[in-house]
């Protein structure tokens, strides 16, 4: 039998990062404090202590569990077995993730504001090269008998989307979803796509 949640570190997480969003409306992350934390929280500092060893680490286990939301929708095969991907399966998946994105967007915000974009751009395409490994771990492109790195063309792809959703997000997330995973696509390009090997009905 699993082991249920204890629903009172639940309360305290919640309350920590609660609080912790409080602040950042507040005051800039450098001048927040552990104790100010708490005192939002209304818990002592020990109580903190307890499940964050500092407040960059109640950042990044704040950043974790959004991504962790993020992996679930990149679990989703696009690829069938002949390395061949639908386009309006890719813009569902992209629509979805936006869908998430949007329903906590003011928590995005937020953690864009106080993280290096370097760093959750890494920590997303580590998410996107293991969830489709085995078509990149063999791959050899090749064009005009120069070999370009892979590496570049997911960077690329990568920076024309989180350029994409940081626009979204300071503008209120106005533009419908499904309309942003279409021009997504548009700016991306299939060609991309078909340099990595798929192909794209």
């Amino acid at each position: 039998m699993s082991k249920k949640p204890d629903l009172r570190v639940f309360k305290t997480h919640r309350a920590i990062y609660s609080a912790f969003f409080t602040l950042l409306n507040q005051k800039d992350y450098t001048e927040i404090t552990i104790q100010d934390i708490a005192d939002e929280a209304l818990i002592n500092r020990s109580t903190f202590y307890a499940y964050f060893q500092d407040k960059d680490d109640l950042v990044e286990q704040i950043i974790e569990k959004k991504l962790d939301s993020i992996r679930k929708v990149m679990e989703i095969s696009l690829l069938n077995k002949r390395n061949e991907v639908k386009l309006m399966h890719i813009q569902l998946v992209l629509t979805q993730l936006l869908k998430q994105i949007k329903e906590d967007k003011d928590t995005y915000v937020l953690i864009l504001s106080i993280i290096d974009k370097h760093i959750l751009t890494d920590k997303f395409k580590k998410i996107v090269t293991d969830a489709y490994q085995d078509i990149l771990k063999n791959l050899r492109i090749m064009e005009s008998d120069m070999e370009v790195p892979v590496e570049l063309i997911i960077d690329y792809s990568l920076g024309i989307l989180f350029m994409t959703v940081n626009w979204w997000l300071k503008n209120d997330c106005e533009y419908p979803e499904d309309q942003l995973a279409k021009l997504i696509m548009k700016l991306v390009g299939n060609a991309n796509l078909t340099i990595l090997g798929i192909s794209v009905i």
